[in-house]
């Protein structure tokens, strides 16, 4: 699993923030679209992997979830029962736990979904500046 620090880094050194797509002739429009083409496959990438992690968490608290009402279930001759307030309360616990570790990975899916959506309409633009330019 990654850290949600690392996918951060590592859209960050894409420079999509603040980067400016005002192409002066039909090559310059091309090399862009190349560029933003290989950005948009490495987000994708960032993105599936992402999809992973926050996948691996799930499965990892679906298990200590299901230990939690497993327990109730393995007692001795002598063992008193949990009480169900007290099952409820450590299921709660871990539902918050589990959706607290979740969260910055959703925000950076967030801001990687942002990011294709607007690459996908930068390169309509930068296609139909090349077809309206290629006719020179």
């Amino acid at each position: 699993m990654i850290s949600p620090k690392v996918y951060q880094q590592q859209i960050q050194d894409l420079g999509i923030e603040g980067m400016v797509v005002s192409p002066r002739n039909i090559e310059e429009a091309l090399i862009l679209l190349d560029a933003l083409e290989e950005i948009e496959k490495i987000l994708e990438r960032i993105r599936h992997n992402i999809r992973i992690d926050v996948r691996a968490i799930r499965v990892d608290y679906i298990e200590k979830i299901k230990g939690i009402k497993d327990s109730s279930k393995v007692m001795g001759i002598y063992s008193k029962q949990r009480p169900m307030k007290d099952k409820i309360n450590d299921k709660r616990k871990l539902i918050d736990e589990r959706d607290l570790k979740i969260a910055p990975y959703e925000s950076i899916e967030y801001t990687v979904d942002e990011y294709l959506r607007q690459i996908k309409s930068i390169k309509n633009y930068l296609k139909n500046y090349s077809r309206e330019h290629s006719h020179g």
